[in-house]
Formats: structure tokens, C-alpha cells, sequence
């Protein structure tokens, strides 16, 4: 589905506050990842930039289910 080097540069990378992109093509901001898991959020444009909202779009257990579901940065 992804480049290797993207599925790497994901699992180095993504961390709060790095926008993503679903092979649906979806976009979303990663709220928070850590031991209890990973919870993307929807975001909106302001003033032509991304800003992350409150709804929660994706949650996962770690970021090989994530990026298994189709996540990557963007």
C-alpha cells in the first residue's frame, strides 16, 4: 500500500502534532501517542492551516496497527 521509506519514516516520526493521511484518504493530526496507545483527531483549516479539532477519527494500540489500518504521515 505505502513505500517502505514512508512506513519508516511514520514509525520514526509521527509523534503529536504531525499531520497524517489514510490510504482512504482521510487527514488527521496525532493528539497523543504513548504507552496507552494513539488517538488521531479531525482537523480543520484556519487562516490555510491545519489546526486539530476535539473529535477523535482513529484511536490504535501502537503504531503498527496504525499504520496497518492505513496511516501515514503526510
Amino acid at each position: 500500500m505505502w513505500e517502505e521509506k514512508l512506513i519508516e519514516l511514520t514509525k520514526d516520526e509521527a509523534y503529536e502534532g504531525t499531520m497524517m493521511k489514510s490510504s482512504a484518504g482521510k487527514f488527521g493530526m496525532i493528539k497523543s501517542r504513548g504507552s496507552d496507545g494513539i488517538e488521531i483527531v479531525a482537523v480543520e483549516l484556519k487562516d490555510f492551516m491545519p489546526v486539530p479539532t476535539n473529535k477523535v477519527i482513529a484511536q490504535y494500540k501502537n503504531i503498527d496497527e496504525m499504520i496497518s489500518d492505513g496511516w501515514v504521515i503526510d
